[in-house]
């Protein structure tokens, strides 16, 4: 083969190889989303939501009870649907990205175990270990004729309710201890999050506000 010829050859199979690894690089950053739904390279919007609700939600005399004591006096970090970025954010370090999608009750200041209590009658259809959260739960229910499903992350893993039927105000868990195993390091704390439909979303941050309206408030049902 003449020398030339074969310089060419080479060259093109270099060509080949670097536009394979360009792509792979791609792929590869475009799916760097862990199952808690952060994307470190998401750029930060120009708007922010506000919470829909104040957390003064009092009402659980009808179909809901709260998740865990002290429910809305101890939610003052994180809010349902604001934006966090490693730079903005109230926790530091951060290392998660996006419109939060409940509501965190923060309990760091406590040393001994913290109940955890189904809001309402429900079934639990999802009780694992997930990248995270550590431990967490799915409980489906029904309100206003419509099936949603609510979620309990940052739940001690040994405490995790089984699948099946749990009825309002039932203790089902323990919240789990921070900066460990159980809470997949992060600090102790509920993460609440409300889907308004049956789907099983483990996301703690959506990444547009179209992917936040998948989820609801949760204050608000407490606020009908």
């Amino acid at each position: 083969m003449p020398k030339n010829r074969r310089i060419f050859f080479i060259f093109i199979a270099i060509l080949i190889i670097v536009v394979f690894i360009l792509l792979f690089y791609f792929l590869r950053q475009k799916s760097r989303q862990n199952t808690n739904g952060a994307i470190v390279s998401s750029p930060s919007p120009t708007t922010t939501i506000t919470p829909t609700v104040t957390p003064t939600a009092t009402n659980q005399s009808g179909q809901f009870t709260y998740p865990i004591n002290e429910f809305t006096t101890r939610i003052t970090k994180k809010l349902f649907g604001i934006y966090i970025t490693p730079q903005n954010s109230p926790i530091q370090p951060e290392r998660f990205t996006g419109y939060h999608t409940g509501v965190d009750i923060e309990y760091q200041d406590v040393t001994t175990d913290v109940p955890v209590y189904a809001f309402t009658d429900g079934e639990v259809v999802a009780s694992q270990t997930v990248l995270g959260y550590g431990g967490v739960f799915i409980i489906k229910f029904t309100w206003n004729g419509k099936e949603h499903t609510a979620l309990y992350g940052h739940i001690r893993p040994s405490s995790l309710p089984a699948l099946g039927h749990v009825n309002k105000r039932d203790k089902i868990a323990v919240l789990g201890t921070g900066y460990g195993s159980e809470t997949d390091g992060e600090r102790r704390h509920l993460h609440f999050a409300i889907l308004s439909d049956a789907r099983i979303d483990y996301r703690g941050y959506a990444q547009t506000q179209s992917e936040l309206s998948s989820w609801i408030d949760p204050l608000t049902l407490y606020n009908p």
